[in-house]
């Protein structure tokens, strides 16, 4: 096993410089080729069905349009496609250091792009199946970066796992997933450097696994342990030297907002770099054991001597086809960088507000969540306003509850709806958080309006569960009764409730939560200011709010990078479980001195 990995950085090492190029343009290529295509098509589907905005309510009815899915598969037989390439170039790439020749970057994409033709001429349709299968295993790391990065697709993740019932299914077919693809590791090769079939190279390449698994199995286990740690270690001093520049470079005004910027964009890249980390080590191991331990067939043409069948190749020449490869390269890299500063020079430009600090579900870091002693908690650290939860009981009463059931915080495993207010009354909501708050009771709208008048304003969340189409009215009615028109906004993931707010009560703020910013929202008139989740705010979305002369409100924002962030971007808002961090966080002078050492936890978002 020594030897093999020896000679998988053998095989790395001899045409570094060219594999380096490569990989580096094609990857960057790539991921910005497919945020286009991804954003093109959603925004494409979003007009053709009439929807301003992506959001929990329609994303279902979204994914399930025949454009939608036509779409869907169209990108990514697409994307299976370039990775087809990239994964021919790289193998015949380690072919060619296998057997001592060198080649150069535009060599590779050459070969690969012919290799991956002849294949599909040769496999049909199957080569989709025989790609789709062996894709997951080795792009694991990519995958599971840039899906987070990618905010449609992060958004759409998290729906379909909100759906999964029970979540360990979705971990079992994810598992059965890589297990398959692990499988199928040789069949690409076979594909790709013998020319067979997609069935045939699959089958062969099961045989080969079985023949040498042990060798296999401890090979790609040592291989991604040293993967892993060289993406970390070369993250840690990417984030290091970064940081270092923007302290001991830069001057010191603006120093975090540099530093959170600049890390943003190097998150960013992280994927990128190892996803190119992962498969080049991978295919690399999986040329050396192919090369090694497969049957040649009689009369088999050497790799190296595929580059002489082309013949208008050969007239350009080789170096300058490489040289043109890397003035493209050069100027896409210098295109990309010009809008980066772009982009940094605008987000600088906004100017920090008067950011307000609302408490989460009444306080629920202090004391137990949607309680009179978290509102307490709230008015004692000098929050502006409170973020309290509203459902309605069996009996139609309403009352303060975040979950449609009493079982997390109260320990009954009862929908809200199955439960009248007498019954609710009875319950022990303070004990799940500490003993100190036993006996704390869940306490109706009436109740906290009362308490919190004259001392703390309210951010009032209709929760939407289908079976309570009457609340808005009995919401309304409570907020006149008790006269807090001016003291409170009124908040829903529902935008019918704030539809129905707007007719029975102009004079109340109502805000549109929502889960991410994909779209337009000038359409958007039911609502006085968007609610957001923070991940998904930035500063094209509250220059477009602010114009239409609507704030932004951000949630949960807990970690003190994230509270610069949204300071510096203008948000007006942020929703919070811990409001004496955030108050922290901006009564910082603008500019005063930050030492290296808290700029670095910045960057890493520690």
């Amino acid at each position: 096993m020594r030897n093999i990995l020896k000679k998988t950085w053998a095989v790395i090492k001899y045409n570094m410089g060219s594999l380096l190029l490569f990989e580096t343009g094609y990857r960057i290529a790539v991921f910005f080729l497919t945020m286009q295509m991804v954003h093109g098509a959603v925004t494409f589907v979003l007009k053709k069905q009439n929807f301003s905005y992506l959001t929990a309510e329609n994303y279902g009815e979204f994914l399930a349009s025949p454009l939608c899915i036509l779409l869907f598969f169209g990108i990514l037989i697409f994307l299976l496609f370039l990775f087809l390439v990239e994964v021919s170039a790289l193998l015949l790439g380690f072919q060619y250091s296998y057997q001592r020749k060198k080649l150069y970057a535009s060599d590779m994409l050459i070969l690969g792009i012919k290799q991956s033709i002849s294949f599909l001429r040769h496999s049909k349709i199957s080569w989709i199946f025989c790609v789709a299968l062996s894709a997951p295993f080795l792009t694991a790391y990519f995958i599971i970066r840039e899906i987070s990065y990618i905010r449609v697709l992060e958004f759409t993740a998290r729906q379909i796992y909100k759906e999964v019932t029970p979540h360990i299914l979705l971990y079992t077919v994810i598992g059965v997933i890589l297990v398959i693809s692990f499988l199928l590791v040789f069949a690409l090769p076979y594909c790709i450097l013998a020319k067979q079939r997609s069935l045939g190279g699959i089958w062969a390449g099961i045989r080969l696994l079985r023949k040498q698994w042990k060798k296999v199995l401890a090979g790609f286990f040592i291989l991604h342990l040293v993967m892993l740690g060289f993406i970390f270690v070369m993250y840690l001093l990417a984030m290091t030297f970064m940081t270092g520049f923007v302290a001991f470079g830069t001057g010191k005004s603006g120093a975090v907002s540099r530093v959170l910027i600049y890390s943003g964009y190097m998150e960013m890249a992280l994927g990128i770099f190892a996803g190119g980390v992962q498969l080049t080590g991978s295919l690399a191991f999986v040329s050396v054991i192919f090369s090694r331990f497969r049957v040649p067939q009689k009369k088999e043409v050497p790799v190296y001597e595929l580059m002489k069948q082309y013949t208008w190749y050969q007239k350009v020449g080789r170096r300058r086809m490489a040289a043109i490869l890397s003035v493209v390269f050069l100027l896409f890299e210098g295109s990309y960088l010009v809008a980066l500063a772009a982009s940094y020079d605008n987000s600088l430009e906004t100017l920090m507000g008067d950011m307000k600090i609302t408490a989460h579900r009444g306080g629920a870091l202090m004391a137990p969540e949607n309680t009179v002693s978290a509102l307490k908690s709230s008015i004692e650290c000098g929050a502006d306003m409170a973020e309290i939860d509203v459902q309605e009981t069996g009996d139609e009463k309403l009352i303060l509850l975040h979950d449609d059931s009493l079982k997390r915080t109260a320990g009954v495993k009862k929908k809200v709806w199955e439960m009248k207010l007498a019954e609710i009354k009875k319950l022990d909501a303070g004990t799940s958080f500490h003993e100190r708050y036993r006996g704390e009771k869940i306490p109706t709208l009436e109740e906290v309006l009362d308490f919190c008048k004259g001392k703390l304003d309210l951010n009032i969340e209709i929760k939407y569960n289908g079976k309570n189409k009457g609340i808005v009215n009995k919401v309304v009615r409570a907020i006149r009764e008790a006269g807090f028109e001016e003291h409170c906004v009124v908040t829903s993931m529902n935008y019918q409730f704030l539809e129905q707010i707007k007719k029975i009560a102009p004079e109340i703020r109502t805000g549109y939560i929502m889960t991410m910013t994909y779209g337009s929202i000038s359409k958007v008139s039911a609502a006085d200011f968007f609610s957001v989740k923070y991940t998904y705010v930035d500063e094209k979305f509250v220059r477009e709010a602010h114009a239409l002369g609507k704030e932004v409100h951000a949630w949960t924002v807990n970690y003190r990078g994230d509270v610069k962030r949204m300071l510096d971007m203008g948000v007006d808002n942020v929703i919070t479980d811990d409001p004496v961090m955030v108050r922290k966080v901006q009564n910082q002078e603008s500019g005063s001195p930050v030492g290296y050492l808290e700029l670095l936890c910045y960057a890493l978002g520690i």
